[in-house]
């Protein structure tokens, strides 16, 4: 047994905390409380109104993959004959142009991510297509942070190249799990060997920043191999770690089918996984940002949590303080200043509406309740310390009282502190704030 399985338990583990379903708050209010109320014109409306010295993050969904993943939670496909991609980015173009010329023309961007699916997918063509018109069509800063998810197994050398070319400063790479027969559980198969050959193929290409994401409560998973994933992360010196749960929501997406419920990693097991991916990665040097984040001291994420200017979006934690985060391609999610809204999934419907129309499908339009809300949330989550206007910790607090007599959080007058007992439950104590909630059907994720 290692020296970390064997070391004392740091995590409190409360069952009913942990197994909670709550959301993962990357918007507030979350993306299944969104309505088709919200149409293609209030969209236009909200980016007209973009204040014209503001910062601009894109973000662009191509959601293919060679081969799927039984575990994933994404919008994405395997591309078919009458469901190519070509066709798809010829939709993508047009979406950015129409966009963009909604948009004070006086708007710098500082973020772009390409997010899946995996864009590993894009012929080297088709990614120059893309930056082609990026640059077309809005004003990049020279500093911008320009990232991709890559799939190891779908990285090369002239797709990375052309990525570069385009100005692609970060990877996040698709580690997840390195046991073989996880792997097999789970559709993934990718050898340690294979994982190497993409970080040297992206390295070489000159990219100089690389996030791993890693996961943990898959089919057959143990604590051993979750240490054994987080050490290759640390070892390989990955500036960013994130370590995500595994969410079985086989009513959601029906590949996860595949997955036997009786393999899956339950109750303390799956919590205590959670925390060896943790313990191993502080324990290499690494600073914990948020509940699922991991950063090197020196990168950028480290700084934001250091100096309180972390923020939380669709990608997770972020250190991107743009005014409006615009998402571009099928399920793509935009978040305006009081406005929310998300593109058709169904990319067969988006290429019809995006060659006429902005493709949006459904939102909310926020109240000044809902943005007074998303701050207290936010800022729990990122810096587990906040001020809470009076009227929302009243209206919280009797989902709060059990958390403060179990020590997970403390009040000192208005200012809530979330404590160290109670950090692995931040998203159940978020949660509190959140008023629809309790009242709601809808299914989450689990807590840890």
């Amino acid at each position: 047994m290692s020296a970390l399985l064997a070391a004392p338990r740091g995590w409190t583990y409360l069952a009913a905390y942990a197994a909670a379903q709550v959301p993962r708050y990357t918007s507030y209010p979350p993306a299944n409380r969104f309505s088709p109320a919200v149409t293609p014109a209030h969209a236009a409306q909200a980016l007209r109104a973009l204040p014209a010295k503001g910062a601009l993050s894109l973000y662009l969904h191509i959601p293919f993959c060679k081969k799927l993943c039984w575990y994933c939670g994404c919008h994405t496909s395997v591309p078919t004959v009458a469901d190519p991609v070509q066709t798809y980015v010829d939709a993508l173009v047009a979406e950015l142009d129409r966009v963009a010329g909604l948009l004070p023309a006086s708007m710098r961007v500082t973020h772009i991510h390409f997010g899946g699916g995996s864009p590993d997918i894009l012929q080297p063509d088709q990614v120059r297509q893309i930056f082609t018109a990026l640059c077309r069509d809005f004003r990049i800063d020279p500093a911008a942070e320009i990232a991709a998810e890559l799939d190891p197994r779908g990285v090369s050398r002239d797709v990375v190249d052309a990525f570069v070319a385009g100005g692609l400063n970060r990877v996040s790479l698709g580690v997840q799990i390195l046991d073989p027969g996880v792997q097999v559980r789970i559709n993934r198969i990718q050898s340690r060997e294979v994982i190497d050959a993409a970080i040297e193929t992206i390295r070489g290409a000159g990219v100089p920043n690389l996030n791993m994401d890693i996961m943990y409560g898959l089919p057959g998973q143990t604590r051993e191999h979750v240490i054994e994933t987080a050490l290759f992360a640390a070892t390989r010196n990955a500036d960013r770690v994130a370590t995500f749960g595994y969410a079985h929501v086989p009513w959601m997406k029906r590949h996860q089918k595949g997955i036997a419920v009786a393999d899956l990693p339950a109750g303390e097991d799956r919590f205590r996984q959670a925390e060896a991916a943790a313990r191993t990665l502080i324990e290499a040097g690494y600073a914990q940002i948020g509940f699922d984040h991991f950063a090197s001291p020196g990168d950028g994420l480290a700084i934001a949590e250091r100096t309180g200017r972390l923020h939380r979006n669709f990608q997770g934690y972020t250190d991107d303080n743009a005014c409006a985060l615009i998402g571009f391609g099928a399920s793509a999610i935009s978040s305006l200043p009081g406005l929310i809204y998300q593109n058709t999934p169904d990319t067969s419907a988006y290429r019809e509406q995006a060659a006429n129309s902005l493709p949006i499908s459904r939102g909310v339009a926020l109240t000044e309740s809902d943005v007074r809300t998303a701050r207290v949330i936010e800022r729990i989550l990122c810096d587990f310390d906040v001020n809470v206007p009076g009227d929302l910790l009243i209206a919280a607090c009797p989902f709060l009282t059990p958390m403060f007599m179990d020590g997970l959080a403390e009040l000192s007058g208005t200012r809530l502190t979330v404590t160290e007992r109670g950090r692995p439950y931040v998203r159940n104590i978020a949660s509190c704030f959140d008023r629809d909630l309790h009242a709601a059907a809808a299914r989450h994720s689990i807590a840890v």
